[in-house]
């Protein structure tokens, strides 16, 4: 008999085949899951010399871990595999050593319906789009040389059972967009960029305006004209770009429990203690609405919750899977994530982001005589172990007598994480704003996640030409 392909179970048949095959673990002292993950994507990338497009049809594997006295885990990609895996993982684990902090068991089963399904929109159509808009790019001003556009969507089903009595499923749609207008006058090229990106549809692309199009080609040769940055330690403006990077890339790394368990976290000795002026207060957590880091339960089956890391300044929490957790004496509040079913579980982050404080936009730039405004947050190198923040924003303004005046081009945010975090006088009471990106762990496992804030101002900070 031909075995069913794994793409095309319904819900009901992975569940019935995952519930009969954790049951087997219940006369063992071990935790097992299963996790049933199914995905596909599509990519557009038009450049002016090339037109690429990467279709990955539906794929689907299943993963299946216990934990003894270490995880032991086993990747299969059909059901009869997976009663053979879950055999040889019941021989080959022992009783746990080290008991994993329990979840009470529940149900759930989620579909994020966007506004316009990836499936009703033809590829021919989604690409007549993006060439349309390609076009307008292109002739807006004979400067733009090289318009950029690309286009990604992805959709991710995944099915989670374990011996807690969990039963869950949820189906994530993930949409992005990004423009790239390259300018050239004279000698010098230069580009500005736009990018949106969340759990949307195709929305994200009709959505994508004349108008919007006409902003990013004009923001594109503005910079033609910017001026080089000044170099040295100034007052800062960070917008929610720059704050997100600073929260993510140059903080929230550091946060990752397995990082502090290998001594490679320079926050593990500041733990409980004040990393940051006191209206600072950082948060991650998948449930914020809409963002690609956002999803229902981690593939671990921790209901997504909201962590926060730093409450008034002080180092409150760090991100945990069940295993570090149960190592740190902490609670697991969904931060085990995996690329897919080939990879491992670890510690990540999901959304993370400056909560908003109490000042009016304008008042951060009040009293400053000479600064620097960080606009567009473009790359960030993470340092979990020494701390360090290397932080470029794609464009900057100057910052004279409370004014904003000439335009910077890019700005490097460098020196000490933790001394800016000190240095924060003031918070942007507006609404945050999340940018959506991928974060690997090094160089590979590469998963969904947003960052942000509102606008901070640091009166101590590092900067230099980016």
């Amino acid at each position: 008999m031909v075995e069913k392909d794994l793409t095309l179970l319904a819900p009901e048949e992975i569940f019935d085949a995952f519930t009969e095959i954790i049951s087997g673990f219940s006369s063992t002292d071990l935790y097992a899951d299963i996790l049933y993950d199914c995905t596909s994507s599509l990519r557009i990338h038009k450049t002016k010399s090339k037109e690429t497009i990467t279709v990955n049809p539906k794929t689907a594997g299943i993963v299946i871990r216990a934990y003894g006295d270490v995880w032991s885990e086993i990747a299969v990609t059909s059901l009869g595999d997976l009663a053979d895996a879950a055999r040889r993982l019941q021989e080959r684990s022992s009783k746990q050593k080290l008991p994993l902090t329990s979840q009470d068991p529940y149900k759930l089963n989620e579909k994020i319906t966007p506004k316009i399904p990836h499936d009703s929109i033809s590829l021919e159509e989604k690409l007549s789009e993006i060439q349309e808009r390609f076009k307008l790019m292109e002739k807006h001003d004979e400067r733009i040389i090289n318009p950029i556009i690309a286009y990604s969507e992805s959709q991710v089903e995944r099915i989670l059972v374990n011996t807690e009595g969990a039963e869950l499923r949820q189906v994530i749609p993930r949409t992005r967009i990004f423009l790239q207008p390259i300018a050239r006058e004279g000698a010098r090229t230069d580009f500005d960029y736009y990018s949106e990106g969340g759990e949307v549809g195709v929305e994200i692309l009709k959505n994508l305006s004349a108008e919007i199009i006409e902003t990013a080609v004009k923001n594109s040769i503005q910079m033609l004209k910017a001026e080089h940055p000044p170099a040295g330690t100034f007052p800062v403006v960070l917008d929610p770009d720059m704050t997100g990077l600073v929260a993510h890339e140059s903080f929230g790394h550091g946060l990752e429990a397995d990082q502090v368990l290998r001594d490679r976290s320079y926050l593990k000795p500041y733990f409980q203690k004040q990393v940051a002026s006191e209206i600072t207060n950082i948060f991650d957590g998948p449930t914020v609405e809409g963002q690609v880091g956002t999803f229902f339960f981690d593939d671990e089956g921790i209901p997504a919750q909201t962590t926060q890391l730093v409450q008034d300044g002080i180092l409150v929490n760090f991100l945990h899977t069940r295993e570090t957790a149960a190592m740190l004496n902490a609670k697991p509040r969904g931060n085990g994530r995996r690329e897919s079913f080939a990879h491992n579980v670890y510690v990540r982050m999901t959304n993370t982001y400056f909560q908003a404080g109490n000042h009016d936009l304008e008042e951060l730039f009040e009293g400053i005589k000479k600064g620097v405004f960080l606009v567009r947050g473009y790359f960030g190198m993470e340092d979990p172990l020494g701390g360090g923040m290397q932080c470029t924003s794609k464009k900057g303004f100057l910052i004279e007598n409370g004014e904003i005046s000439k335009l910077l081009g890019p700005v490097t945010l460098s020196g000490k994480v933790l001394d800016l975090l000190q240095s924060i006088d003031a918070i942007s009471k507006e609404t945050i704003e999340l940018r959506s990106g991928m974060c690997g762990k090094g160089y590979e496992d590469f998963v969904p996640v947003s960052s942000g804030g509102p606008h901070v101002r640091a009166q101590h900070a590092i900067v230099g030409p980016g």
